[in-house]
């Protein structure tokens, strides 16, 4: 390609969109995991508490949960129903995504 007829500004900015965009950080082709991803059943083999039907005293022994947060467990259940989809422990206050990935592994809603 001869380039003595182009402008240089085009030139430059020509290269920098064909090799530069893969040196900017988000600016690749990959495709990114997203931020939330549905949770996976847990199979019944391994042995799960049920967020529904669960005490207190069983939602401590998950990991991460203490006390406190598995009262508000217990008052959202109270207050809003059962939960129908494990998901909607993410509404709990003090259920953070990375918490609820943690919890997703012990919990089910059957």
């Amino acid at each position: 390609m001869r380039t003595s007829n182009l402008p240089k500004n085009f030139v430059v900015l020509f290269s920098v969109f064909l090799f530069g965009s893969s040196l900017i950080p988000g600016c690749t082709t990959r495709t990114s995991t997203p931020a939330f991803q549905k949770a996976t059943r847990v199979s019944s083999a391994s042995p799960a508490i049920n967020i529904n039907t669960a005490t207190a005293d069983d939602l401590e022994k998950l990991p991460h949960v203490g006390p406190a947060l598995a009262a508000k467990i217990v008052e959202h259940r109270k207050r809003y129903g059962p939960f129908r989809e494990i998901e909607q422990l993410l509404l709990v206050d003090g259920v953070s995504e990375e918490r609820f990935r943690e919890l997703s592994k012990f919990i089910n809603t059957e």
